[in-house]
């Protein structure tokens, strides 16, 4: 339709136009709305049920961290009150003293180094857990240590205690930390899972508002336009009138109200 074909249409014609289209917009949105609202009821049931369902991994995780910390921390006690004992027996003759390897000052700043890297790890679990191996490997050379130095003398007995009791809680703490790996690696699926639901989620609640506006303004503008071909369309008409009639346009009109208020300013 060219330009002339376009002023030759009448208001009355172009009325009838759009309420025609509203009217056929508010046979199909209805239907489109509902089948909307219901994929957004469904995924908001999964994204809270997918939610859910890593948060309780998270926290089952969070609680394993605690326990392989806490033993390993525990461990950690253990194995210094062993080579306190150690020491006492060295300093009053009761007993040879060990290789450098073991002398106390270099065992606690290889225990504080490994610590150190085992909470400087971000969530390495891998590394985690090689940490956690290099302390059970020294406990372990600990143990030969004594059964080779074995002796009556009651600090013995008690250091092997702390070392049997914290090689009983280096097991713990990889035990705690290999489930701990299993868990959080599963989880990563139920993370996607969540996101891919959570999205879904998000495009059909936006869909459905566009829905809603356009149901909203189909009725609204249908409601309008229906009134005005009862009622007339008067003030609509007027520019179109006052230009037909030689008047100025609604531009011109704007531009002179403009410069008006210009002039009066100054």
């Amino acid at each position: 339709m060219d330009s002339l074909e376009l002023l030759a249409v009448t208001p009355e014609l172009l009325a009838k136009a759009i309420v025609h289209r509203r009217e056929r917009l508010l046979e199909l949105i209805p239907e489109e709305l509902e089948a909307c609202k219901a994929q957004q009821s469904e995924a908001e049931a999964m994204a809270r049920s997918a939610r859910k369902s890593r948060d309780d991994i998270n926290e089952k995780v969070a609680s394993l961290k605690n326990e392989r910390n806490s033993a390993q921390k525990e461990a950690k006690l253990l194995f210094e009150q062993a080579g306190s004992l150690r020491q006492v027996m060295v300093d009053e003759g009761r007993m040879a003293a060990p290789e450098p390897k073991w002398a106390k000052a270099k065992l606690a700043a290889r225990l504080a180094e490994i610590e150190n890297r085992l909470e400087t790890t971000s969530g390495d679990h891998k590394t985690e857990g090689r940490y956690i191996n290099e302390m059970k490997a020294l406990i372990r050379e600990h143990e030969q240590w004594v059964e080779q130095r074995a002796d009556s003398q009651p600090e013995f007995t008690k250091m092997r205690e702390c070392q049997n009791r914290a090689a009983l809680l280096m097991e713990t703490a990889q035990k705690a930390h290999q489930a701990m790996t299993e868990l959080a690696e599963a989880n990563l699926d139920r993370h996607d899972t969540y996101v891919r639901w959570e999205e879904g989620r998000r495009r059909s609640t936006s869909k459905s508002k566009r829905l809603d506006d356009a149901l909203k303004s189909s009725n609204s503008a249908k409601a309008f336009w229906n009134d005005k071909l009862k009622a007339g369309f008067g003030v609509l008409l007027e520019d179109s009138t006052r230009v037909g009639e030689g008047g100025m346009s609604s531009k011109a009109v704007a531009r002179e109200k403009k410069q008006q208020r210009e002039s009066e300013e100054e």
